[in-house]
């Protein structure tokens, strides 16, 4: 019976049912319905029975369309809740970055007063194993290479650091285009958008799709603990599930982060020309042009 409905899923419908299928959502659904037969006896329970005399008696004895319209039904609410959490992804990204509502505010300082004097430290620790790179060994050389590495995943200005790991990632790749070239990364990006070539934006693109995917893994961990209303195995799935999406998502950032400043780094010229502004040739010259470009596309021209 069922076959006769999959034949009728073709072409693009089909690709999207299928990736539909192979959605989070999909394991979230399937993870609730567990969680209800685990909550009324298992699978040798009544919880099962009752599933599965449903399913072959069907309603009026249509048992046959019953399983259709029940399919159908079921990919219609996952389909449903898949697109719901498209729609909060960017809050999703901004919540795990740090930007957190109000009411969390004695929450953010305590967590930035706890980051800010670790950064200290390590930033402490950099500079004397840099002031003697030359002759750095062994666990010396390796703990200098690490700390060079982490350097370069926080924001050049502490008054920029965020309270997650992620949130300095992001952070750091906005603010580097203010420090190397005066451009706020925030406001003038629109505009370079437009000037990129084609592969490039097709690359970026694709980085920023796959942090809001990872992203997404991360709220649908967080939504399976809501069945442990139902069996206490849904807590430990979802902080794996949560786990395991911001390790992902972190790892997407620093990807698009990097395709961002790259970005400007080869293509902040096109932006000069299309706005038809001439850009300095000189470092320091440049960075004051691009501090007086980034208030002209925020706030217009200014008027006597």
């Amino acid at each position: 019976m069922l076959s006769g409905m999959w034949s009728g899923l073709g072409g693009k419908v089909g690709e999207r049912w299928a990736v539909l299928l192979a959605s989070p959502a999909l394991v979230f659904w399937i993870g609730g319905l567990l969680a209800w037969v685990q909550a009324h006896g298992g699978v040798a329970g009544r919880g099962w029975t009752a599933l599965e005399t449903a399913w072959k008696a069907g309603p009026g004895g249509s048992s046959g369309t019953a399983q259709v319209l029940a399919v159908v039904g079921a990919l219609l609410v996952i389909a449903t809740s898949a697109r719901l959490t498209e729609t909060v992804t960017f809050g999703v990204i901004r919540l795990m970055e740090g930007y957190w509502p109000r009411p969390a505010a004695p929450l953010h300082w305590l967590v930035m007063a706890v980051r800010n004097r670790f950064a200290e430290r390590r930033s402490a620790r950099w500079r004397d194993l840099a002031r003697n790179r030359a002759d750095l060994t062994g666990r010396s050389h390796r703990a200098y290479l690490r700390l060079t590495a982490w350097r370069s995943r926080q924001p050049a200005d502490p008054a920029d650091r965020m309270p997650t790991r992620l949130g300095n990632l992001l952070r750091a790749a906005e603010s580097r285009p203010r420090h190397r070239y005066g451009l706020e990364a925030v406001v003038c990006w629109p505009h370079l958008w437009l000037v990129l070539p084609d592969h490039v934006r097709a690359e970026v693109a694709a980085a920023r799709g796959r942090l809001d995917e990872h992203a997404r893994v991360w709220l649908w961990g967080l939504l399976i603990s809501v069945w442990t209303v139902f069996t206490w195995w849904a807590l430990p799935v979802a902080l794996v599930a949560m786990t395991v999406g911001y390790r992902l998502t972190v790892s997407s950032a620093a990807t698009y982060g990097q395709l961002v400043q790259a970005a400007y780094d080869l293509h902040r010229r096109a932006l000069y020309e299309a706005l038809d502004r001439e850009r300095p040739d000189d470092a320091d010259s440049e960075v004051a042009a691009g501090a007086e470009l980034s208030r002209f596309l925020q706030r217009g021209p200014v008027r006597g």
